[in-house]
């Protein structure tokens, strides 16, 4: 507080903003809140890449959680400490003190974009997971933090499509017992010393000024002792789009007094809080405690203290990507894997019998990382790599890079750009004076609906990207160009779209033919001269039909023909699920769809490898192919890790957090927050086409000999598990619990406790997993407090959600 004494109340307010000035006068630094760290350091440079977090949850191994995200704050000290305690480091949203993550939001539905940022379905999952996470990046020493953790987005944020505008109703039970819970870990296990709000309403009150959610309950109700920042623009949104009020003075005043101590958006805590201080909406008292808040945190990183006490001053900017970090990075993608399907034990294949393997498929020869993701220290292996390299000469691999026969408007991703694209952004609308200048994949602009990009500059601000095309089917091509402002497109010089002009959206097109395998030079100029910034580049693909379907797959027909076995890469990626995108369907894309089964005529000794975030509706895949094999974004070494998956050097236990269904009508419709009508596996009473906890292994296993007991107030749960097969292999181990009949609406089951054991084949092992009396409760919308009911808690122990091995009851 004597540091805060001396402080204006300018530079007070300055201090509650994300791109924080420094003030020299009392020797405080910049300080720019907010870089990202859900499966690894985002920037600023290379660092270790980990699976994407869904990657992560799959894994069901809280140990391993917290060593990765131990080793994702080394590695920001680390990089921190490189970089002359941070001085060196002048770009906002890329300091390494201060991380927007976990996203620990339920993904309770499947259409969700941001689904792969996630821990999955379940709170309680999430919340072990959540609380590992938060504890692994804000570190153990008793004085001081290694980073700050923000557990995001509260509360209840579930979609992209109107995610600035979205207002569920949701009643307080359901948020107390399946919003909250994971929150409330957070909060009250991990200690976390930051919040992020949502963009969207709750009951009628915008998370960012909805004191209920941000004082009530997360300070008063849970004892949370941090600071609040609000999701990026949050305050102006009350503005903009909620039309919560009419300007950006009440914004303020009203995110200020709710609980909102810190925005990032830089622009309502700046002059509208202090015009609403000189107004007298705002007293010196608000200001004072947001300030205080949000400089204990940075008191509590060691900023201000001078002296060698702080043990995280010590790491040496060597732990980024270092080879422990890469082992552990390959550890998580293996056991993150989760095996689907397994048909007459064809997997793991024996490189002894099978002499050739075709690998095909859109995600064959990439690494797909997901959104939210640094660029590794290391190359990343894709699965073509990993496969190659696992069988060397032993084993002819024959590849066919992926050629899309879909005759209709898709996103050209990078792909057609070989060579990346040279994205040149000037800091007006003229493209005039000296560009920052950095390589992109593909045409995608959308500031609003992505992550905050340090490099990109100030509106007014205009954009050249020019690279080489390379189309992979001849024929003629539709290319449309949606921007706002203005757009002009080139190719070979020749300026194909010219509207140079402000306007709203419009998206321009033009047919033009092209020849497979010649490169194309292409340029596209845009210029944004206010917020609403979109610009992003599609092609139709022409049509073949003179060829056989598979044909226009390039070929991949042909290698399948020529091959004993096909290793057929298959999912989605950031064109499809991302921050800011939802999915419009849970299928598989179309052209993906045909592929596999054209490919199926021509061989079908298929094993599917599932490259995505979220969950996918595969049905022709789960009765038809023989082996499928889910790996989710698997990180740096994911194609290692799935080659070893493949070949047996590695037996699958991944387990998935989610329920995969049929089809979308198995679900309510995306805007239904109301879980009780179905969602999830604890209301859910149709058959899932994989269930939550599901997971395959090439080892089986044996449950036996259930025993519960009280202790210390909380339930033990024992039972043996053997491993009858003739492998070592993991098993999760998973406790679920119904409730007593209390005459209101229950979940069918809740997982309250879960295991991950090793076993070598032919042992058994006693598996004692506690269930905390605290979590066997429900919330009473009468009394407004949990009540922990009396009477018969019917207890599940299985190996996954409907896999349920023993069963017994307790009467509390």
């Amino acid at each position: 507080m004597d540091l805060l004494s001396q402080l204006t109340i300018e530079e007070k307010i300055g201090l509650l903003r994300a791109s924080s000035p420094g003030i020299p006068r009392l020797d405080i630094p910049k300080y720019y809140h907010g870089n990202e760290a859900l499966h690894g350091v985002v920037r600023p440079g290379p660092f270790t890449v980990f699976p994407q977090a869904i990657g992560l949850a799959s894994m069901w191994n809280p140990d391993l959680h917290l060593q990765v995200a131990t080793a994702i704050s080394d590695e920001a000290r680390g990089r921190w400490n490189e970089l002359d305690k941070g001085e060196k480091q002048i770009d906002a949203f890329s300091d390494l003190l201060t991380f927007w993550s976990p996203t620990i939001n339920m993904a309770r539905d499947p259409r969700w974009g941001r689904t792969p940022e996630t821990y999955g379905e379940d709170p309680y999952l999430t919340g072990i997971l959540g609380t590992k996470f938060v504890k692994g990046l804000q570190g153990d020493d008793p004085r001081y933090l290694k980073v700050v953790a923000t557990p995001k987005h509260f509360a209840a944020n579930n979609e992209e499509h109107n995610r600035f505008v979205a207002d569920p109703h949701i009643p307080e039970r359901q948020l107390r017992e399946y919003y909250f819970p994971a929150f409330e870990m957070a909060v009250k296990e991990g200690k976390a010393a930051s919040f992020m709000s949502a963009y969207n309403a709750l009951n009628g009150v915008p998370c960012t000024a909805n004191p209920w959610l941000l004082t009530k309950v997360l300070r008063k109700d849970w004892g949370f002792n941090g600071y609040v920042v609000s999701d990026c623009g949050g305050p102006s949104l009350l503005v903009s789009a909620h039309k919560y009020v009419k300007t950006k003075e009440a914004a303020a005043t009203l995110s200020i007094k709710a609980g909102l101590d810190l925005e990032c958006g830089d622009d309502v805590y700046i002059v509208p809080l202090l015009n609403a201080y000189k107004q007298h909406m705002v007293s010196q008292a608000d200001i004072d405690t947001a300030a205080y808040r949000v400089l204990r945190a940075r008191i509590k990183l060691g900023l201000f203290d001078r002296s060698e006490s702080n043990p995280y001053s010590k790491i040496p900017g060597s732990v980024v990507g270092s080879e422990k970090h890469r082992q552990l990075a390959l550890e998580a993608a293996r056991q993150s894997i989760v095996l689907l399907k397994n048909q007459n034990h064809v997997l793991p294949l024996n490189p002894k019998k099978v002499k050739s393997i075709a690998v095909v498929g859109i995600n064959a020869g990439s690494a797909e990382f997901g959104d939210y993701s640094g660029a590794p220290v290391h190359a990343p292996v894709s699965i073509l790599q990993g496969i190659q390299q696992r069988v060397g000469h032993q084993v002819k691999v024959l590849y066919a890079p992926w050629k899309s026969a879909l005759d209709g408007r898709e996103m050209i991703t990078a792909a057609a750009f070989p060579e990346g694209l040279k994205a040149e952004y000037f800091s007006n609308k003229d493209l005039a004076g000296t560009p920052k200048i950095r390589t992109e994949n593909w045409i995608n602009f959308e500031p609003a609906n992505q992550a905050p990009d340090p490099f990109l500059p100030k509106f007014p601000l205009s954009i050249r990207w020019t690279g080489k095309l390379k189309p992979a089917v001849s024929g003629d091509y539709t290319l449309y160009f949606p921007a706002d402002d203005g757009a002009r497109l080139f190719i070979d010089g020749k300026n194909l779209i010219e509207d140079w002009r402000e306007r709203s959206i419009s998206t321009d097109s033009i047919t033009i033919s092209l020849e497979a395998g010649k490169t194309y030079n292409l340029k596209a100029e845009y210029f944004i001269n206010r917020d609403n910034a979109i610009a992003k580049l599609y092609w139709k693909v022409p049509s073949m039909e003179q060829q056989t379907r598979i044909e226009m797959y390039g070929e991949a027909g042909r290698v399948a023909a020529e091959a004993d076995q096909v290793i057929a890469v298959m999912g989605i990626n950031k064109t499809i699920e991302r921050e800011g995108q939802d999915r419009a369907s849970i299928e598989l894309p179309a052209d993906q769809q045909e592929f596999i089964r054209e490919l199926y005529k021509i061989n079908p000794h298929i094993t599917v490898v599932l490259v995505a975030g979220s969950s996918l509706a595969i049905n022709w895949m789960d009765e038809n192919i023989p082996a499928i094999v889910n790996a989710w974004y698997p990180g740096e070494s994911g194609g290692t890790a799935v080659a070893e998956v493949l070949f047996g050097d590695y037996n699958p236990g991944g387990r998935l957090p989610l329920t995969y269904y049929h089809r979308l009508e198995d679900v309510p419709a995306f805007d239904d927050y109301d879980i009780t009508k179905g969602r999830t596996y604890q209301y859910f009473k149709g058959k899932p086409l994989y269930p939550f906890g599901y997971g395959l292994s090439y080892s089986s296993f044996q449950y036996s000999d259930i025993d519960v007991q009280e202790q210390i107030g909380n339930l033990l749960v024992n039972f043996t598990i053997r491993n009858s097969g003739k492998l070592d292999g993991d098993e999760v181990a998973q406790v679920y619990v119904k409730l007593p009949d209390v005459g209101v609406i229950v979940p069918i089951k809740e997982l309250k406790g879960f295991k991950r054991v090793h076993l070598k084949k032919g042992k058994s092992e006693t598996v004692s997993i506690t269930l905390d009396r605290n979590l066997l409760r429900y919330w009473d919308e009468q009394t407004e407090q949990f009540v922990y009911p009396k009477g018969e808690y019917h207890i599940m122990v299985g190996s996954s959600s409907e896999d349920i091995r023993l069963k017994t009851s307790v009467r509390l």
